[in-house]
């Protein structure tokens, strides 16, 4: 769906290679990676290459200053970054340090949700990424050869009673759904992005406008049917379901709430 941008926010460019360099370019000075930045990188790189899990711990303060060749300050800048985007979790104490963390994509929504209020983007363009994300994805997922594969990646979806689950449970449990069908399509990039927007829109607005067992019992129904598709292998039908799914949820959150499409995005 296509909608004339109302709101005015900072300017979006696309400009490659800008933190590459220290240069002034249409009178605005873009700068180099701080050391603390560049070292993070090191990190990281270091916790793919080594293919260290969560859990796993980062090498003592003293082994990190000497291998990365840098001050006290700048590590420990370095690791709150990481710290800070979810990637590690330092434990005071000891037995203490920096342990490696799974990926969380609720830290990418965060970071995203930054840029898109200082962009001006509304919850009605959330809903836009969502419609178009998900039926395509869904339809991938469905075009997996394993069926075993997928009857057990959906089983617990297929009759699901939310009288027999406590009200949190439920709104969990529903929420998985669309998370199981970013993992399964096999491709990284797709589920955080994904799972990032789903965090946008449970946490941001669905969660705060769900207030009924029989819309918690449709909702359960309609993946139910989309988990049936899938496992048949019919990408065609489960981009259909998954479609008319979110756009049934959607549009019943715009009823309720017709002053928050239009909001817009918080950050945090």
């Amino acid at each position: 769906m296509t909608r004339e941008l109302t709101r005015t926010g900072l300017p979006i460019i696309y400009n490659p290679g800008e933190m590459r360099s220290s240069s002034e370019k249409n009178g605005e000075t873009t700068r180099a990676p701080k050391a603390s930045e560049t070292t993070a990188a090191s990190i990281v790189s270091d916790i793919v290459s080594l293919g260290l899990r969560r859990g796993d711990r980062l090498p003592a303060e003293s082994d990190m200053l000497a291998n990365y060749s840098v001050s006290r300050e700048t590590l420990r800048e370095a690791l709150r970054i990481l710290e800070v985007q979810g990637l590690i979790t330092l434990k005071r104490g000891p037995g203490g340090g920096p342990f490696v963390s799974a990926l969380n994509a609720s830290y990418l929504a965060r970071t995203a949700t930054l840029y898109f209020h200082l962009a001006g983007a509304t919850y009605d363009e959330v809903f836009d990424t969502w419609e178009i994300l998900e039926p395509q994805l869904s339809a991938k997922v469905a075009r997996i050869e394993d069926r075993k594969l997928k009857e057990a990646a959906f089983a617990r979806f297929l009759d699901y009673d939310v009288e027999e689950h406590e009200e949190s449970e439920i709104f969990s449990d529903l929420n998985n759904f669309h998370a199981v069908i970013a993992e399964l399509s096999g491709n990284r990039v797709l589920t955080l992005l994904t799972q990032a927007i789903d965090h946008i829109v449970v946490e941001h607005v669905l969660e705060a406008g769900r207030d009924t067992i029989a819309e918690d019992d449709a909702m359960s129904h309609d993946h139910a049917e989309i988990a049936k598709a899938i496992i048949a292998g019919r990408p065609r039908k489960a981009e259909t379901l998954m479609h008319d799914h979110i756009s049934e949820v959607v549009q019943r959150f715009r009823d309720r709430h017709p002053e928050r499409s239009d909001e817009l995005v918080q950050w945090m």
